[in-house]
């Protein structure tokens, strides 16, 4: 695992950014830091392509930001695995480099029962 720190600065700017948009229920800054083809899995168990949870990110309500705990992360050159805490939900994101910049490419919240990894 990898420390936040000796992540590429342009990720963990492309990562604040995006998690700032969803918080921020601004789904055309949340796209610019998503794959076309990416996918998520709510923590219901709802399967979503980027255009349904663009939908859903849309009927959400404004909140105050929310940094990231417990950030965990394996690097594999264009790829990056990421798991945090937040928000009372365990996160895992997939990254890669898409073009020259970063963007998810899949997702998967789950309810947190225990805030340790």
């Amino acid at each position: 695992m990898t420390a936040t720190n000796t992540l590429p600065p342009d990720l963990q700017a492309a990562m604040r950014a995006r998690d700032e948009a969803f918080y921020a229920v601004d789904p055309t800054q949340w796209s610019k830091y998503t794959a076309s083809d990416f996918t998520t899995v709510q923590q219901n168990g709802q399967f979503m392509s980027r255009a349904e949870r663009i939908g859903n990110l849309q009927t959400q309500k404004q909140r105050p930001y929310v940094p990231r705990e417990r950030e965990q992360h394996e690097l594999q050159g264009d790829l990056v695995v990421t798991r945090f805490f937040g928000g009372g939900l365990w996160v895992l994101e997939v990254w890669k480099r898409i073009g020259g910049a970063w963007g998810t490419v899949m997702t998967q919240a789950t309810t947190a029962t225990s805030t340790t990894p």
